[in-house]
């Protein structure tokens, strides 16, 4: 404890000296040069020295690796398993230099996390730049674009309600617990007693859930076509469940794959003219009220227009800040990182199949709408891909404006 006071206390002389052992250890590392394996051979003292400082590095970082990932169940047992020379001479990741690298940045992670935390801590007056927010800076990028930021900003990621996980082992798990517009329901395809007490359904009790639906309860209601929902089947996770963690079925794969598009898409019909754009009116979304009334808006659409807002400024997955809505008559932008917990609630507009979704190339849009807000969407018009088809000779959102 009077260890980690005597740190806090000098917080700028800690990190100087950790980072002074750091830089003469890798200079050290570099003068050895790429002939190290030849000298070994010809010395035994200079080997047996070698040696020993390889197993002191190799065990402290297999204690930093067991320590920093729950899933790390066998030590590096050779530095070889990491990288090492191939036939050319040249380095080349070993099998645990993923799992590694992993650790490696799920530490960092910490570290910059414990830094935040301990900055906002008044009883620890740190001497050092780690602090508080500086004064918004306004810089001038070009002739109508002003970017505003400032030092140190804190991370809206940490104050999501959903914990952020980064390991490459831990399958996706839907964010919904109801499925608007369902021909089948929403536990269509999940194993059901096969499930229990497999690695699958440990995860899964984990986040809540011991069977996201049953047929009674998930809302499924009567089909949108009058299609009668197929039987429940658990071949689609049979194969992969095996005792390992298996990913879960797309919720809306049935919906998607039986989409029947409204018919008036294929009717001959004159294009409409946009509303001024001083004429339409625009919301900023910001409250759940606010996202009610849209959604009420919006559900009496037959074709909508989104776009999304990605983020990743020291995040490693990133995360979507704003979403763009537009009906014909009215402009919709969500501020994703307040209502983040609710936009699920989008799933009664974009799983509609009856509404009309355009994007321009969605296929970044999609990912980031199922990853962050459990939202799906059935009934997809992608200007990027119908420019394709239609062989123009440019394909951005900028060039068919212009048409």
């Amino acid at each position: 404890m009077a260890q980690n006071n005597s740190f806090v206390d000098d917080f700028d002389a800690s990190i100087a000296t950790a980072f002074g052992a750091l830089v003469k250890a890798t200079k050290a590392a570099g003068r050895l040069g790429d002939d190290v394996a030849f000298h070994r051979t010809l010395d035994e003292s200079v080997d047996a020295r070698l040696e020993q400082a390889s197993q002191r590095t190799l065990a402290m970082a297999n204690h930093l690796w067991m320590t920093s990932r729950a899933d790390a169940s066998q030590a590096v047992s050779s530095a070889d398993d990491i990288a090492a020379r191939n036939g050319e001479g040249q380095w080349a990741g070993g099998p645990q230099f993923g799992a590694v690298m992993d650790a490696v940045d799920t530490l960092l992670e910490r570290i910059d996390v414990g830094l935040d935390a301990l900055a906002k801590n008044s009883a620890h007056q740190l001497r050092t730049s780690v602090g508080a927010q500086s004064a918004a800076v306004v810089t001038s990028v070009g002739r109508d674009v002003r970017v505003v930021h400032a030092q140190n900003m804190p991370r809206p990621q940490l104050q999501f309600r959903d914990a952020i996980d980064n390991s490459p082992s831990t399958p996706f798990v839907w964010r919904i617990r109801s499925k608007p517009h369902a021909r089948v329901p929403l536990d269509y395809g999940l194993p059901s007693a096969a499930v229990a007490g497999s690695t699958l359904g440990q995860h899964l009790q984990t986040l809540g859930i011991s069977r996201p639906a049953t047929p009674a309860s998930s809302g499924a209601g009567t089909p949108r076509r009058g299609r009668a929902p197929p039987e429940l089947s658990a071949n689609q996770l049979a194969e992969a469940l095996a005792g390992a963690v298996a990913a879960l079925p797309h919720p809306y794969e049935y919906e998607i794959k039986h989409y029947d598009a409204p018919a008036h898409l294929f009717a001959e019909a004159q294009p409409l003219a946009p509303c001024d754009w001083d004429a339409t009116p625009f919301t900023f979304v910001d409250t759940p009220e606010l996202l009610a009334a849209m959604l009420a808006h919006l559900a009496g659409a037959a074709e909508i227009a989104i776009d999304l807002e990605h983020h990743n400024f020291r995040s490693f997955q990133g995360f979507t800040c704003l979403v763009q809505l537009s009906s014909r008559t009215q402009d919709f932008v969500i501020d994703a990182l307040a209502l983040r917990d609710s936009l699920h609630q989008l799933n009664a507009v974009t799983a509609d199949p009856l509404i009309t979704k355009v994007f321009h190339g969605a296929e970044s849009d999609i990912v980031w709408l199922q990853r962050d807000f459990g939202v799906y969407v059935v009934g997809l018009f992608d200007t990027y891909h119908a420019s394709h088809v239609l062989n123009m000779e440019h394909h951005s959102l900028a060039h068919l404006l212009k048409l």
